[in-house]
């Protein structure tokens, strides 16, 4: 998973609660990136995934 998140010092702390919540016992492989801006001028997180089965 790759998580771009705006103002990571604000809120990264926010941003692990959820993605605690959402992959449960699963802890994919993932890096978190601080950027200064996403495409839409509101949007304060990005998340990319891939999802493998078989």
């Amino acid at each position: 998973m790759g998580i771009f998140l705006t103002n990571p010092q604000e809120h990264f702390e926010q941003c692990v609660v959820l993605f605690k919540k959402y992959v449960g016992g699963h802890r994919p492989a993932g890096t978190l990136l601080g950027v200064s801006g996403l495409a839409l001028p509101h949007q304060l997180i990005e998340i990319r995934a891939v999802a493998h089965t078989g």
